[in-house]
């Protein structure tokens, strides 16, 4: 995306119990960092100290009124940076698509009232994003993580509340968010997964969840859960020596014969066969 830089980077941990990192801000710049390892300090010039460990998420904006930023351990993570004004006409692509808007300049205020930097940990939607997160590929991740960076982006500008803070606490109608159920799922394949218990756990009801899921992804929950079910499948046959069985199992299918005819109708062949093609590929790749 134009105006949005990926950085997934490891910093060395050092003799020094605390390592300074610079800072550099910029106006209506936005920095989300998703920390993998190690701890992350910021103090801002006024108010107290905000840190981060993994597994955490730090939001940093207009970083000029930070006093000094101190890392402990080997600092590692994905870190998306965005350029509001270079990246305006993809920031409002995504948003169109998924039918919100993004107010960036109310997303700043937001923030500045935080004094430019936030941590978030220990909630469903960041325990939902870690969950996910490991079933993807490095350059998957990376994606995904901008995807999280723009929706947090979102909730800051349309859900935050002045006074309660960010809204990722208990769900609620109030502050719940149709992606937050797509990445639940991911998290959750090898379960069973129904209507009834989506909607408990994110406290909505069945007509909410399902118009706002179709909406946010084009297709509805069931649809969505049959395609990651088998996406994940797909994966593991390819690039694992599990059973086929013992997969089918992993993605939520009890009965083989379930697993066997939702796959040949999605990819045109059986598991063992697809397999079978997978090893010859492999072997002969000219």
């Amino acid at each position: 995306m134009p105006g949005v830089q990926i950085c997934r980077f490891s910093l060395p941990e050092t003799d020094q119990e605390l390592q300074s990192i610079p800072v550099c801000g910029a106006p209506l710049h936005f920095e989300v960092f998703f920390c993998l390892s190690g701890r992350l300090m910021v103090q801002p010039l006024q108010g107290t100290s905000c840190t981060v460990q993994a597994p955490g998420i730090f939001l940093l904006s207009d970083s000029s009124p930070l006093r000094w930023c101190r890392y402990r351990g080997n600092l590692g993570g994905i870190l998306i940076a965005v350029d509001a004004r270079a990246a305006r006409e993809s920031l409002a692509a995504v948003c169109s698509s998924l039918g919100i808007k993004l107010d960036t300049r109310s997303v700043k205020r937001k923030m500045a009232a935080k004094k430019g930097c936030m941590a978030l940990s220990g909630t469903p939607w960041t325990q939902a994003f870690w969950e996910a997160l490991p079933h993807l590929t490095g350059q998957e991740q990376e994606r995904y993580c901008v995807f999280k960076s723009v929706e947090l982006l979102y909730l800051l500008c349309a859900g935050m509340s002045e006074s309660e803070g960010f809204p990722f606490g208990a769900a609620s109608p109030a502050s719940y968010n149709p992606l937050e159920v797509g990445a639940y799922i991911r998290a959750h394949l090898s379960e069973k997964l129904t209507i009834m218990r989506l909607c408990q756990h994110f406290s909505v009801s069945s007509t909410l969840l399902k118009e706002d899921f179709r909406r946010a992804y084009g297709v509805p929950v069931h649809r969505f859960l049959i395609q990651q079910r088998l996406q994940r499948a797909r994966e593991l046959i390819r690039t694992t020596r599990m059973p086929i069985q013992q997969i089918a199992q992993s993605v939520g299918y009890e009965g083989m014969s379930q697993f066997s005819a939702a796959f040949k109708q999605a990819y045109g062949t059986t598991p063992g066969r697809y397999r079978k093609m997978s090893e010859t590929a492999i072997r002969r790749p000219f």
